[in-house]
């Protein structure tokens, strides 16, 4: 079928596309462009997995040790506390899941398409069949199509083939129904991505019609790898089953010995396993990594994989991009050196508005127009960007170094698709190469003049030149004048300009990639040099200083030259040891010992392949340090893998990019990254708050009991009383602690080890100190009521109040690693308030609600005595909150 016959199948103009009205009727009969649904989390799934845990099975065990030795009133507790446990895992892991769900949800691809005549970008969802669809290098293809229009169009479809090698396509070529999909020359598919040139599509399939919906149910499989915290947190939890059944028969077999009733040891025992055990230990990580996740989105960073909020905490080299990353990416083309004069352009961004003046001010003389009107059009035109205006704001859908170009030449009155429409018919295109960094294209005019127009990085386009345009002449291109040329190139550098050179050869047809090359060969006429600006971010400079003193290196790694690369750098203040940077071709002859040194004493790289940024990549790498590298193209991708955090950019970055990263950027901005740093070390402090929080707290209650054992008194805490702190008031504050906003201190700190273990030596120590501190209080307040001559259920109730009071205040210990727990910052974690009043509020029930005393075994405390055993727990939180500060001055 030509391409004439499936237009007018489809019903639509090549030339118009859809009209809004059309499209709209068929998304309505299609549907929406997207897969099947997958089935998602099943809410059985999640709530039967609570029950695969060990530390369930633990609880189990002691329910049915319970039954056994005739405790059903401990038995039917043991079992309400594991359901009620299942049914809280339930609920906040399902929600946990499903925010995930939503946050992957929020990459959407989009998909340029020809709407009532011009190109617009779209939502891919909304591609409908008979859109005419633009695809080039570095997009993801967003639903199936014929080709109508080819241009040295390769696509990678080992998504659909498991073939990696790239697909030539042509759209002229002609092919049997039963040919296989991997020989269809003339189509594209969904999923598939754009490896090198550009085509026209249009659209025959969307959503389950692709070939992509034929197989999506391969596309089903979500990552279920722990991460590497996951497993830590996994691994701990099993060894402190082990040593928690191994306290609890030495605890028991020593108050058997001492002449403690069995059943009541046993009981003990049962609820000495069940004190030890962090029974929401993975709930909690699953919830602060969502948390933390929920606001890196709302900072612009879209985190894709779980490993990387963990990894983020210990960034030590940031490799960053130039363009759109530490600049604005509002590029605008400022200068322009025509022959020996300079031209000033105003007007800032893609809005196409804006005079030209020489450098003194005054209006461009008549015997320069011609040239400047050559130069724009010869910029323009050997441009593949497209300028728009979408609801009153002007921007460019392409590259935006060309887009500055397209709209110089716009605020001259050279439209370029204008221009190709009814004058210039483009022949044949070398499309720019980070290798060869030049492109080219040839053109024909309706009087049947010839041009080639060369567009490139100066250095390259000034070797190509014979000739340079001065005031409508080809004056010979001497080498005197070349080194003055360079010279400018590296003067208009230093003020922080992007530079461009311009050539162009008029006479000689070239209809092919050898043709054009053959010309440039024989030389070119230079019409000029293009200063494009793009400034600094205002918040860059900050954020870098914000990054040095967190120990986080910021290197610097773009295709600019080297003096604009230099120049912004200072601005910004990445700091390099020499006042240079290395280029790509200086880093493609050095061994892997140099690049090594230049790596430790340099952080500017100009001129840099994608393959250079592996290289860096991977030296870095060999040194242990921990990466994080930006990029947006198609070859940035084997350095995004390569990456210990690959950072994608949103706006300007290309789908296959972002399927290789970690990390999108949706603002594009340097600064979310130092952002998401910071979040990811308040991730990983949060849980080592709760892991402290938690363990201290069930340690205590062990170390209380254990003492009232050596010391041959009264059991002062029953199983069902250790029962009810561990599922009431541990578990509320517990949670409050992942809400926690950052240290003062974070990102003074230098970056984490992370090989290191949660548990340090350290870490043990200040939990196994605290813990007895915190064990001192009810016991000593135990001993004070038992021997004052009040009840022992009074005494184990007072010393249940106290203990439970003890962990509950011991959150604000917990909630600063080091300092004062009731600082400014108290009121910024809006969950950590109600989480005390609730754990209160439950606490005093048990009480003094009747019910809850049969239960529990407890006595309504007299309000006199309130006052005397409440030292029993702000003592303890006073002697830890003076230990914390004392160690933070």
């Amino acid at each position: 079928m030509n391409t004439k016959k499936i237009t007018d199948f489809f019903e639509v103009d090549e030339d118009e596309g859809l009209k809004k009205d059309e499209a709209n009727k068929k998304l309505d009969k299609y549907g929406k462009n997207k897969l099947k649904k997958s089935k998602g989390i099943s809410a059985l799934a999640v709530f039967i997995d609570q029950f695969r845990d060990i530390i369930v099975l633990l609880l189990l065990a002691a329910s049915i040790m319970a039954f056994l030795i005739g405790d059903y009133v401990e038995g039917v507790a043991v079992l309400a506390v594991i359901i009620i446990n299942a049914v809280f895992g339930f609920v906040t892991e399902y929600n946990a899941e499903k925010s995930l769900e939503a946050l992957k949800e929020m990459v959407s691809l989009k998909a340029k398409v020809l709407r009532d005549g011009k190109i617009k970008e779209i939502d891919a969802e909304n591609v409908v069949p008979g859109d005419i669809m633009i695809i080039e290098e570095g997009d993801r293809v967003s639903a199936d199509g014929r080709l109508l229009e080819s241009d040295k169009l390769s696509i990678n479809e080992s998504v659909l083939t498991g073939e990696a090698e790239t697909v030539s396509k042509d759209y002229s070529s002609t092919i049997e129904e039963d040919t296989p999909l991997a020989e269809r020359e003339n189509m594209v598919y969904m999923g598939t991505s754009v490896t090198r040139g550009n085509g026209v599509v249009l659209v025959t399939a969307t959503g389950t019609e692709t070939e992509m919906g034929q197989i999506s149910d391969l596309l089903d499989k979500t990552e279920s790898d722990k991460t590497p915290l996951e497993d830590r947190l996994d691994t701990m939890g099993k060894a402190l089953v082990k040593l928690t059944l191994v306290i609890a028969v030495i605890v028991t077999g020593i108050g058997i010995l001492v002449g403690k009733p069995v059943i009541e040891m046993l009981k003990t025992g049962i609820a000495l396993a069940i004190a030890a055990v962090p029974e929401g230990l993975p709930i909690v990580a699953t919830i602060t990594l969502a948390v933390g996740m929920k606001k890196m989105v709302e900072n612009n960073a879209l985190v894709r994989r779980l490993p990387a909020v963990e990894t983020l905490g210990s960034t030590t080299i940031i490799c960053t991009d130039k363009t759109g990353t530490i600049t604005e990416n509002q590029m605008t083309l400022r200068n322009i050196h025509l022959g020996k004069k300079d031209i000033k352009i105003s007007g800032r961004g893609y809005k196409p508005e804006g005079k030209f003046s020489l450098e003194n001010g005054k209006e461009v003389p008549s015997e320069l127009e011609k040239d400047l009107s050559l130069f724009l059009k010869a910029a323009s035109l050997c441009s593949n960007a497209t300028l728009t205006k979408d609801e009153g704001n002007w921007k460019t859908i392409g590259d935006p170094t060309e887009g500055a170009l397209v709209t110089a030449a716009r605020k001259k009155g050279f439209n370029k698709e204008e221009m190709e429409k009814n004058k210039y018919n483009r022949l044949e295109e070398i499309p720019f190469r980070s290798e060869e960094k030049y492109m080219a294209v040839s053109y024909q005019d309706d009087n049947d003049k010839n041009y080639v127009f060369v567009k490139g990085a100066p250095s390259v386009v000034f070797e190509m030149c014979k000739y340079e345009l001065i005031n409508g002449e080809k004056i010979e291109l001497t080498e005197k004048r070349r080194n003055e040329l360079k010279q400018k190139n590296k003067d208009m550098a230093k003020k922080g300009l992007r530079l461009l050179a311009v050539a162009y050869n008029k006479g000689t047809k070239a209809e092919t990639e050898k043709e054009i090359t053959q010309i440039i060969d024989e030389g070119l006429v230079l019409a000029g040099l293009a200063g494009i600006m793009d400034p600094p971010r205002k918040e860059v400079v900050s954020s870098i200083k914000e990054a040095q003193t967190a120990g986080i290196i910021t290197k610097m790694i773009t295709g600019d030259q080297s003096d604009t690369a230099l120049s912004i750098a200072e601005k910004v203040g990445i700091q390099s040891s020499k006042k240079e940077s290395i280029s790509g071709q200086d880093i493609d002859k050095m061994n892997e010992e140099e690049l090594n040194d230049n790596l430790e004493n340099n952080s500017v790289f100009s001129r840099v392949s994608p393959e250079n940024k592996l290289q860096i990549i991977n030296s870095l790498n060999q040194k242990n340090e921990i990466t994080a590298m930006t990029g947006d193209g198609v070859n940035d991708a084997p350095a995004l893998k390569k990456a210990d955090i690959g950072i994608a950019m949103g706006k300007r970055g290309t789908s296959v990019a972002k399927s290789a990263s970690d990390m999108v950027l949706l603002d594009d901005s340097f600064s979310t990254i130092v952002k998401a740093i910071k979040e990811g070390r308040a991730i990983f402090d949060n849980i080592q708050k709760f892991i402290y929080y938690l363990f201290s707290s069930n340690l205590s209650e062990i170390i209380f009991i254990f003492l009232g054992i050596v010391l041959q008194v009264p059991m002062p805490l029953l199983a069902l009383q250790i029962l009810w702190l561990n599922l009431i008031v541990d578990v509320f504050p517990a949670l409050s602690l992942g809400w926690e906003t950052e240290e003062e201190d974070i990102m003074k700190r230098p970056p984490r080890d992370p090989d290191k273990s949660i548990l340090t030596k350290g870490f043990k120590k200040k939990i196994l100190f605290h813990s007895t501190i915190i064990a001192l209080g009810p016991l000593i307040t135990f001993l004070i009521v038992l021997n004052s001559g009040h009840s022992i259920v009074l005494s184990r109730t007072v010393s249940f109040a106290v203990l439970s009071f003890t962990q509950l205040f011991h959150v604000f210990n917990a909630r600063r690693k080091n300092g004062f727990g009731f600082d400014k910052s108290v009121l910024k974690n809006h969950y950590l308030w109600p989480a005390i009043a609730l754990s209160i509020f439950f606490q005093l029930i048990a009480i003094y609600n009747p019910f809850l005393q049969k239960i529990l075994s407890t006595e309504a405390i007299p309000l006199d005595m309130w006052p005397g055993i409440s030292l029993g727990f702000i003592i303890p939180i006073i002697i830890i909150q003076i230990l914390n500060i004392k160690k933070s001055s």
